[in-house]
Order: C-alpha cells, then sequence, then structure tokens
C-alpha cells in the first residue's frame, strides 16, 4: 500500500469530489456497453482547485525525477489528447512554462484539416497526455500523429492506469515510453485502507480488473 500522506489526500479527494465512484448493485455501465463496479472521471479534478493543485504537483515531482532532462528543453511540449487529456496536458504545461497542444482523433474536416491543434517546435520533446490508461489506444493513436511532426523524443503519461498486461504490451511493442501517477490497484488499496470501500467491493474490484485483462 502507498503510505505517503500526500496520496492518502488525494484519494480522500477523488471520492469528496465523485473522481472515484464504487457500485456494485447496480454497477455503472459504460461507453463500451460493459459493466463496471468502478467509475473514474478524472475531468472532475480540474473543477476542484485544491484537488487540482495537488495532483498536478505531485506529477510535476514525479516527472522531475523520471524526466529531469526533458524537462530542461526549450522544444518542452505537452500535447493533449482529445478530449481528456486536454485539461491535464494544459495544466502541466502551464506548470513547466512549455507549450501545449492537442491532438484531435481524426481531422476536422474544414479548415485545414488539422488533426495537431496548436504549434509544435522543431526537435520537440514530447510528453502525450491522457488522464486513464486502460487499453492505451487513445495515448497510441496521438502518438501515432505525433509522429508525423519533428518530435525528437516521446513519453506516454498520465494520472491513472490500471497497468494491464495488454496495454503494457502495446506500449512496449511501439518503443513508447509509458509512465502514470497513479496505478489504480494503489488507489484502491488506499481506499480499503481508509474503509471507502468494504471488503465485498475490494473484492468486486479486483475481479473486475483480471476479467479487463483477459
Amino acid at each position: 500500500m502507498i503510505l505517503d500522506s500526500e496520496t492518502h489526500e488525494i484519494v480522500r479527494g477523488f471520492f469528496e469530489a465523485k473522481v472515484l465512484q464504487i457500485s456494485t448493485n447496480p454497477m455503472f455501465k459504460l461507453a463500451s456497453g460493459k459493466e463496471s463496479p468502478v467509475y473514474i472521471d478524472h475531468r472532475k479534478i480540474f473543477s476542484h482547485p485544491t484537488l487540482r493543485k495537488k495532483v498536478i504537483s505531485k506529477w510535476a515531482e514525479m516527472l522531475k525525477i523520471e524526466f529531469s532532462s526533458m524537462l530542461d528543453s526549450p522544444n518542452l511540449v505537452f500535447a493533449g489528447t482529445a478530449t481528456a487529456g486536454i485539461a491535464p496536458a494544459y495544466a502541466l504545461a502551464e506548470y513547466f512554462n512549455a507549450g501545449f497542444v492537442y491532438v484531435r482523433s481524426k481531422p476536422k474536416d474544414h479548415g485545414l484539416n488539422s488533426i495537431i491543434e496548436g504549434t509544435m517546435p522543431s526537435n520537440a520533446l514530447v510528453f502525450v497526455v491522457d488522464d486513464m490508461i486502460t487499453t492505451g489506444g487513445s495515448l497510441l493513436q496521438a502518438a501515432e500523429h505525433l509522429k508525423s511532426e519533428y518530435v525528437k523524443s516521446m513519453v506516454a503519461i498520465s494520472i491513472s492506469n490500471h497497468n494491464l498486461k495488454k496495454s503494457n504490451e502495446a506500449f512496449f511493442s511501439k518503443n513508447l515510453v509509458c509512465k502514470s501517477l497513479f496505478k489504480t490497484t494503489d488507489l484502491f488499496d488506499v481506499a480499503y485502507a481508509k474503509d471507502f470501500i468494504t471488503g465485498r467491493e475490494m473484492k468486486m474490484i479486483m475481479e473486475w480488473l483480471t476479467q479487463l485483462d483477459e
């Protein structure tokens, strides 16, 4: 279990702001049509200034430790996936005084038919940003579009990650480094320790995560 007090405060904030919600009877119905005992909506983080500041500060500290050489570059860019990655990418760009773009899922059908909105410098060092990784599809698609630009190096990052074997393999196959602030299993461990979720709910969540990776 994660023991640092900042993570405990953030998990508490996730429940208070309904970023992280649990429901086992009935379960949540996802866009895919499948049912889930967990609903995670990171967009809500950015509606709460105190929670937003805690998350971005902790995320930034992690990036400083893992990727310090990238962060020193004047050509640093944070590229958000549309739409969930836009707010976190912009928040990190503001924190590091870096460039910001966002990547559409497909080219717009008017004007310049752009798929990347914003300006990319030559030899850019890019963090491509999403809020959550399940399959990693959105990040991988955005990374492919960004490769058409003059990108020197690229790393995929997210707030949370289910850490599924199939998503890890997908990033490995594309030779794309991926780093997340939280594994969802760590968030659930803290929530269980703090009595935000019951033993029965924890069991259902772990079974659901196992099914996701099948």
